[in-house]
């Protein structure tokens, strides 16, 4: 983890775009297949700025700033046109590039559920987030709404899903009957 004594996000926005930049510019002239680049993004550079960037999250579009040079590269080796859109490349098939922003968000969310749950720092977090919901007067807070109706709905729909899943798994077998 990587901080700067600035309370400023500058610090480790540049660090994430010059790794990026780093990486693109190794890969760049390699003769590597398309395939070969989004897996190194997708295994490699993604993981590392992951670890860069877990005490900062930035907007979708700072991120895609951010990773926007292997995006280059990789429009570059499959022959794509530099116009591109980029829901394309997140297709499962055939880079299966992963969204960053939503990795970065998806670990966020992870850690703070790890904080919220640990017996040691749950109750100065909840603290914590009551001080701030007092401080910022807001009316609700993520602490104070029930999600319990909403688990139990989750709970009928795997359920629901599990049974149509089984219908067409035997509806999809052939069976015949003899009568005796």
């Amino acid at each position: 983890v990587w901080f700067s004594l600035s309370a400023s996000s500058q610090f480790v926005l540049k660090q994430a775009r010059s790794m990026v930049k780093d990486m693109a510019a190794l890969l760049g002239p390699k003769k590597l297949l398309a395939q070969h680049v989004a897996y190194l993004y997708n295994a490699v550079l993604l993981p590392r700025l992951e670890f860069r960037l877990q005490t900062t999250l930035f907007s979708e579009s700072t991120i895609q700033s951010i990773v926007k040079p292997m995006f280059s590269v990789l429009r570059r080796k499959a022959g794509l046109a530099t116009t591109t859109p980029l829901p394309l490349l997140f297709l499962k098939l055939p880079f299966s590039i992963q969204n960053a922003f939503y990795r970065f968000l998806s670990s966020h969310i992870a850690s703070w559920q790890k904080i919220f749950t640990h017996p040691d720092f749950k109750d100065f977090a909840l603290y914590a987030i009551s001080y701030l919901q007092g401080y910022l007067g807001a009316e609700s807070c993520p602490t104070t709404i029930n999600l319990e109706p909403w688990s139990q709905i989750l709970e009928t729909l795997e359920k629901l899903e599990y049974i149509c899943a089984c219908s067409v798994g035997f509806s999809l077998w052939t069976l015949s009957y003899e009568l005796a």
